[in-house]
């Protein structure tokens, strides 16, 4: 059986970055979306830049 040709189709992302899925209890992502959304960022920003200090410190 031939393999099926699949097209390339532009994702959006920025390159060097991967989408992840991840589960959290819905009163954490009301915090994040709360928070984000007071200083003007998205939920996926909100959580890059503050797992980028976490492994910051915890590198420390």
């Amino acid at each position: 059986m031939p393999k099926k040709k699949t097209a390339k189709v532009p994702h959006g992302r920025a390159k060097g970055e991967t989408q992840i899925s991840i589960s959290m209890p819905t009163n954490l992502i009301q915090a994040i979306d709360k928070k984000a959304a007071a200083q003007n960022r998205n939920r996926s920003n909100f959580i890059t830049t503050e797992m980028e200090k976490v492994c910051d410190k915890l590198e420390k």
